[in-house]
């Protein structure tokens, strides 16, 4: 039976893949904040629109836009390590340290424009602490710009001054290496969640004696094949087997030995569904299925006798059975023809399984064979 699971490494990457993508949706927007109220106070003071006041705010203006369109062509790869990737970092970088610059230069105000590249640095962290290379990347002109800042524009001494440079970047890495460790926690938790999801709603499809398909996954498995059939064309065929006399089976050895009975036979039955298109699966007390993606009733016809072959050299022991000494099964076989549906092929299926018990069991029946007889039957 074919499943689609997902690794946890996919998943780990799928993740970190959303979490790059809503931090830099969120770095973008404090920049465009930033940008705003830059421009606001920038144009606000009419003695501050110079020909270089105007540069000044044009220039950092274009690396918040050229950030923003390397974001866009790097969406289109997952990997972190992507050059529109770098570049937009680099740029963002450069956007919030020539902002504080332009702060100190054109309105004389070195202790805000500290705290803006400080809430810069953070939000830079927060949107990007799943990746570090493109921290990596924005840092260096931002840290450039604070110890501008500190050793230009500070009274204190040299130690005072050591200690206020090293105070930014220790807070940075205390606060990465914080966000770091709850996104792996939360990821670890998160993986775990889904592989758990993923294992109860395969239970929920599984037949917790044989661990073949049940009537659920039954289900959606043929309508699955029955698309592809109708889609493309391609052949199906549906086997419903039957044990013979398994009543008398579990009266004469027990429902202990039963369930040994039908987990022999569920056995079998996977063993002979190998492709991974291939389900085996149980429907009922007794009575099992197999379907047959892009196989035709001549096809099934060789993998139904082999499976009663199989059964027999087993040679399970049925004290009860009018027709062997040991256990047999009766088999149905249809084939899908255009038009057909889930339910009209179970039918046909059915029918040749009653067929083949009408006929003495341990045996087989395509379910064309019995419309052939019929018409000759009319022809007579």
């Amino acid at each position: 039976m074919e499943t689609s699971t997902v690794s946890t490494e996919d998943l780990k990457e799928i993740i970190y893949h959303k979490n790059l993508k809503v931090g830099t949706y969120w770095i973008l927007f404090s920049s465009c904040i930033l940008q705003v109220l830059n421009a606001y106070y920038l144009f606000l003071g009419f003695n501050l629109l110079t020909p270089l006041g105007i540069a000044c705010n044009t220039i950092h203006t274009a690396f918040l836009i050229i950030s923003a369109i390397c974001i866009k062509f790097a969406f289109k790869s997952k990997r972190a390590s992507h050059h529109s990737w770098i570049i937009s970092a680099f740029c963002i970088g450069l956007f919030w340290a020539i902002s504080t610059v332009n702060t100190v230069y054109f309105w004389n105000q070195p202790e805000p424009a500290s705290r803006g590249i400080v809430i810069g640095a953070f939000s830079l962290v927060i949107g990007w602490y799943a990746r570090p290379a493109l921290l990596l990347t924005a840092f260096p002109t931002m840290l450039a710009a604070y110890i501008y800042l500190i050793v230009g524009f500070s009274d204190k001494t040299h130690l005072g001054l050591l200690l206020s440079i090293l105070k930014f970047p220790a807070l940075m890495l205390a606060s990465l290496y914080t966000l770091r460790y709850w996104l792996s926690f939360c990821m670890e938790k998160f993986v775990e969640n889904e592989i758990l999801t993923e294992k109860l709603e395969a239970m929920v499809r599984i037949d917790e004696l044989t661990k073949i398909a049940n009537r659920k996954g039954y289900n959606e498995a043929l309508e699955q094949a029955l698309e592809v059939a109708q889609r493309f064309g391609k052949p199906l065929t549906l086997l419903l087997i039957d044990v013979d006399y398994f009543k008398q089976y579990n009266d004469h050895l027990g429902h202990q030995a039963g369930d040994r009975c039908i987990k022999a036979i569920a056995k079998v039955l996977s063993n002979h569904a190998r492709r991974a298109i291939d389900t085996a699966a149980r429907i009922g007390g007794e009575e099992f299925a197999l379907i047959l993606p892009s196989c035709d009733q001549y096809q099934a016809t060789t993998i139904a006798d082999k499976i009663q072959e199989t059964l027999a050299n087993q040679m399970i022991y049925h004290p009860a059975s009018p027709i062997s000494p040991n256990v047999t099964i009766s088999i149905g076989i249809s084939e899908y023809v255009p038009n057909d549906t889930s339910g009209t092929l179970y039918n046909k299926a059915d029918m040749a399984l009653y067929e083949a018990k009408h006929h003495g069991r341990n045996c087989f029946v395509v379910a064309t064979d019995i419309q052939n007889n019929s018409q000759s039957l009319d022809a007579v």
